[in-house]
């Protein structure tokens, strides 16, 4: 199944939104957020052809169940990085 450049677009920018979600649970020391966050990236970045994405899922997903603040924000961090790259890379196709 190939996924269309507009379905991309769609899943990047709501990624965008969860990230911004993501900082503000950070500042409120709250985990579950990212858990849940964390546990779909795990299970659908790769099917939208980020695998990095989904990496960054289960590292999040681990981070959270591990109340490992500095990894959880080294993993947002990333996150808002891998999805900026990846809507440049999108828009040039």
């Amino acid at each position: 199944m190939e996924i269309l450049k507009d379905q991309k677009l769609v899943y990047l920018t709501r990624r965008q939104t969860e990230v911004v979600q993501l900082k503000q649970s950070l500042v409120e020391d709250s985990f579950e957020l990212a858990l849940m966050i964390g546990h779909r990236l795990k299970g659908h970045g790769e099917t939208f052809g980020f695998p990095l994405i989904s990496s960054i899922g289960v590292q999040m997903e681990l981070a959270a169940k591990e109340k490992d603040m500095a990894k959880l924000k080294e993993m947002v961090a990333s996150l808002d990085a891998s999805i900026e790259e990846n809507l440049k890379l999108v828009n040039e196709e």
